[in-house]
């Protein structure tokens, strides 16, 4: 078991052939296969890498996978507050903190630990 005593599960989010381009970001909808729970995501490439953030900004509720990717943050497309999408910390209140999730890229597509 982890530290924390959860349980997690590896769950296929994308497909290789939809994954965001370089440099750019998209919103994913999933259910969770095992608790039924509704996640929405936002999934994003910087230099070959993927990062996964919990698509909704925390500050306007607007969307981070609809925004503007620059360099490791993501600007909310409704207020343009910035998230770091590696550590999931607000540019500007770095005490404000969104959760991320680790990508493993896969034969078969894109898969996150949640």
């Amino acid at each position: 078991l982890p530290a924390t005593g959860l349980i997690m599960s590896k769950l296929k989010i994308s497909e290789l052939s939809d994954a965001p381009p370089e440099g750019t970001g998209k919103q994913f909808n999933f259910k969770h296969k095992y608790t039924e729970i509704d996640y929405v995501l936002g999934l994003f490439q910087v230099k070959g890498v993927f990062y996964c953030i919990t698509d909704q900004c925390r500050c306007c509720s607007g969307s981070l996978g609809q925004g503007v990717l620059k360099d490791m943050f993501v600007f909310c497309h409704k207020d343009a507050c910035g998230w770091n999408i590696r550590k999931g910390h607000c540019k500007f209140n770095r005490s404000d903190i969104t959760p991320t999730y680790k990508v493993a890229i896969e034969e078969d597509g894109l898969y996150i630990e949640i």
